[in-house]
Order: C-alpha cells, then sequence, then structure tokens
C-alpha cells in the first residue's frame, strides 16, 4: 500500500471533492492510530470500532469544509477525541439514569408490598383486637389507638392502673401469638415495640 502522507494536498482535495478513493486511503492511514487511541480510553474493542465508524462518516460529510493543510492530523484526532468523550459522558448519563430508573423501580416495589403487608397486618389485628374480651379491646383502644394515658383509662373505667397495665400485657401476649403465624420474627419484635 503506498503511504499516505498528510500534507499530500492532491489526495486531500480529491477526499474534499468526494472522491472514494482518497478516502479510503485516508480510511487506511488512520485507522488504526485511531483505533488504538480510542480503545486505550474506552476498553472496548466494539465502541472504539463504532466510534472509529462515527469519526469517518463525520470526516465524510464534512469534507467539504475542510482545509487542506498539514493540521488535517490534528483535525482528525480532535473529532475522534470529542466523540470518545462524548461517548463516555453519554454512557454516564445512561448508567446513572439506569441506576436510577432500578434504585426508583426497586424503592416504589418495596413501597408497594410494604404498604399491602401493611394493610394486611393491620386487617389482621383488628380482627384480632374484635375478638377480645370487652374490657380488654376498651383498655387497648384508649391506649393505642386514642393515646389515653394509664391513669385516665382506669378513671374512665373505673379499675386500677394495675389492671390497666395487665389488660394491656395480656392483650399484647394475644396479638403476638395470633399474629406469629403470619409474621416472621423480625415483623413480631417490630410489632410487639409498637404495642409495649
Amino acid at each position: 500500500m503506498e503511504k499516505f502522507v498528510l500534507n499530500n494536498s492532491i489526495v486531500l482535495q480529491s477526499f474534499k471533492n468526494g472522491d472514494e478513493d482518497a478516502f479510503r486511503r485516508v480510511f487506511e492511514f488512520f485507522h488504526n492510530r485511531l483505533y488504538s487511541f480510542v480503545f486505550s480510553i474506552t476498553k472496548s474493542h466494539y465502541t472504539a470500532e463504532e466510534i472509529i465508524q462515527e469519526v469517518f462518516i463525520k470526516l465524510w460529510y464534512k469534507r467539504e469544509t475542510i482545509e487542506v493543510s498539514s493540521s488535517f492530523d490534528s483535525f482528525v484526532f480532535t473529532i475522534t477525541k470529542n466523540l470518545t468523550y462524548n461517548f463516555l459522558r453519554d454512557a454516564a448519563k445512561r448508567e446513572t439514569l439506569k441506576t436510577d430508573f432500578f434504585y426508583i423501580s426497586d424503592f416504589e416495589k418495596r413501597q408497594t408490598e410494604n404498604a399491602v403487608l401493611s394493610n394486611e397486618y393491620e386487617d389482621l389485628l383488628n380482627d384480632i383486637v374484635e375478638r377480645l374480651p370487652k374490657q380488654k379491646k376498651s383498655v387497648f383502644i384508649m391506649s393505642r389507638q386514642e393515646g389515653k394515658s394509664n391513669q385516665e383509662i382506669s378513671s374512665l373505667l373505673g379499675i386500677s392502673e394495675k389492671t390497666v397495665k395487665n389488660h394491656l400485657w395480656k392483650t399484647l401476649q394475644i396479638i403476638k401469638a395470633q399474629l406469629e403465624p403470619h409474621l416472621d420474627i423480625i415483623i413480631i419484635i417490630f410489632i410487639a415495640s409498637k404495642f409495649f
């Protein structure tokens, strides 16, 4: 193959005028050097070839604006460098978007699952509370749902504070026992910590 000389204005002028043979000579001269440069940055043979292809497509479409001078080498490498860095920037954005998408999707999935579980367990809890003996149910509702103190409950129901505490403790044991088949140990501890 005849060596292509960068300052060979005849070849560059022919390339500029759309001569495909001149274009092939430019391609053959630059390909390996550009490939090595791009691969050293991207570490991907496929990506390097894709970028090099884009470089030569861009050169072909910009050929009429090319200055026929010894700076053609710099011009080609500038296009290559810009396309390589644009690729890396776009890849980083895509990776960030992909990470964000999966994080948001996973978060939303977990939120939905948690909401379903929470509703399911709340229904179970309500069923358990509904079946409690009348006084235990009243004490539990006043304490946990209405936020009344043991002293207030004692006064309203005419029972001692100790009896209020006993009702709450026994109710908690009933709830734990009846929820246990439906919950793993961590959720049982969580429920217990809420009610105790």
